[in-house]
């Protein structure tokens, strides 16, 4: 199927891979009027949704319990400003309209004043659209484009890095060290084409030979015909811009015929969770980009602190998509602290451009131009057969935030990524 350039058709077809129609995002074309309740006296009621069934449901798990640890937290010291957190989540099932209905639900009838969550970038756009409509305060989990163009809004912020960046941060490293002819597996949504839109762009950068791409659908199982298509076009790297039990099976199937031998193989945004369940297959010719890993404990004071208390409560380490939450439901009370109220949001928006902290990695700030967490990208190598417990990889890079942002002015715009021309 050939795509267009342009934001219109990249709106479309996220609406269509999401799940989202025109009536779940307008509520069949009149906008949805939310009438805020007052706070509850003593209270601050925070709603989140997360992916708890479908492909991603072991990175929403993660997501749901950071959210918990850090409510947790905030309350053990007594709150914010004196106020107690009620925390309400939903499973969004990984799908558009499913979660606009659960954030109806949070406002409306659990009356939370704030929400947070999701995994899928589609998903917090359409949830974005809705917070800035009912001027609701929105932290986002998730890779999203809700900071960039006309999808920019005042209540909306985002804190995992955009999909550019991490498309930049791992292109970059990959066309310097790895190889410049490249094939790509993607799917086929809004995410996985902003992915693909960022390596097109840095490969026209740095003498980059593109070589072709191949779609996938979500939840897809075979790969036998993609892999076939793959092989025939020998890229010196193969480049994944998937995720969850999608990227599992595609690496385990890419195992079998011997594809990881013959080729260097970069996953845009990889988890410890694919690691694992794909086992020796994940090996020292794999590459995974990650915002957060459990190994910075080693590096950053904040990361050794907020492991030590995540693995005794859970039992394991976070995922990125977990850790993003960590900072996200922090942010959002920080700001309440920082503007002395828990109830005027505009106050509370206001302290949140700008925000500087350090939580889980170095000094960290939310870029008030945009909404956009500024923060550093990772690169990690499978350990395969060399793997024990929860030591899956080793950290090959940390590229700084300030490298893979683009500017204000470029964001506003969407630039340069809305001239790609997607295959």
């Amino acid at each position: 199927m050939k795509r267009k350039t342009g934001t219109t058709v990249s709106r479309r077809n996220f609406l269509k891979g999401a799940a989202i129609g025109g009536a779940a995002l307008a509520g069949g074309g009149i906008p949805f009027i939310v009438r805020m309740a007052h706070a509850k006296e003593g209270v601050v009621k925070y709603g989140t949704m997360h992916p708890l069934t479908g492909p991603y449901s072991a990175l929403g798990t993660d997501q749901r319990n950071a959210t918990q640890l850090a409510v947790e937290e905030w309350n053990a010291k007594g709150g914010v400003l004196g106020h107690k957190i009620e925390w309400v989540h939903r499973d969004d099932q990984l799908n558009g309209a499913v979660a606009l209905r659960r954030v109806k639900e949070l406002v409306e009838e659990e009356k939370c004043g704030f929400i947070g969550g999701t995994l899928s970038g589609a998903i917090s756009l359409a949830i974005n659209e809705f917070a800035n409509k009912n001027r609701i305060p929105y932290v986002a989990y998730c890779q999203s484009d809700m900071v960039l163009g006309s999808d920019q809004g005042k209540y909306g912020f985002a804190f995992m890095v955009i999909p550019y960046s991490a498309a930049l941060a791992t292109s970059k490293y990959a066309f310097e060290k790895l190889g410049k002819k490249w094939f790509s597996l993607t799917a086929d949504y809004r995410w996985g084409q902003s992915l693909l839109e960022g390596w097109i762009w840095q490969s026209q950068q740095m003498g980059g030979q593109f070589l072709g791409n191949v779609y996938h659908p979500l939840g897809a199982t075979d790969y036998s015909t993609y892999l076939t298509r793959i092989m025939a076009a020998k890229p010196e790297v193969l480049v994944m811009n998937n995720l969850g039990a999608d990227q599992t099976a595609a690496i385990k199937q890419m195992s079998e015929l011997g594809l990881t031998k013959s080729m260097k193989v970069v996953c845009t945004k990889t988890a410890m969770t694919t690691m694992k369940e794909a086992g020796a297959a994940y090996d020292e010719n794999i590459m995974g980009g990650m915002t957060f890993y459990w190994g910075l404990k080693d590096k950053y004071p904040g990361a050794k602190k907020f492991m030590d208390t995540y693995m005794k409560k859970f039992g394991q380490p976070i995922e990125q998509d977990g850790e993003s939450g960590y900072v996200a439901t922090n942010a959002l009370f920080m700001a309440m602290e920082k503007a002395g109220t828990v109830t005027d949001k505009e106050k509370i928006v206001a302290a949140l451009e700008g925000l500087k902290y350090t939580l889980t990695k170095g000094p960290e700030v939310v870029r008030a131009c945009d909404h956009q967490r500024e923060q550093s990208y990772l690169l990690v190598k499978g350990k395969g057969k060399k793997a024990q417990g929860w030591d899956l990889a080793d950290i090959v890079a940390e590229i700084p935030g300030a490298s893979i942002i683009m500017s204000c002015e470029d964001n506003a715009k969407k630039l340069p990524f809305a001239n790609v021309k997607l295959p």
